[in-house]
């Protein structure tokens, strides 16, 4: 079974969701027409991958069975949304 994770930004209860900072378009670009930029832009897309919050995509994920994320879930059930 996959481990559950809390967002300690919005909440959210789930699977994490993985994340490229860059575009997709701009790195083909730059192949294209530059070879150099193109490959220094790969690699710093490829190094800022990270896995986050798939509603608000921060990088603040918490195992469920964490202190702070039985704080996070017990105050979202006390409030009403």
């Amino acid at each position: 079974m996959d481990k559950v994770f809390v967002c300690t930004n919005c909440g959210f209860i789930g699977q994490p969701k993985k994340f490229t900072k860059g575009s997709l378009l701009w790195e083909v670009i730059l192949w294209i027409l530059f070879i150099v930029p193109g490959i220094f832009y790969s690699i710093w897309r490829l190094s800022s991958r990270y896995e986050g919050c798939p509603k608000c995509q921060s990088p603040n994920m918490i195992p469920e069975d964490t202190p702070k994320a039985q704080e996070i879930i017990r105050n979202q059930k006390l409030s009403p949304e």
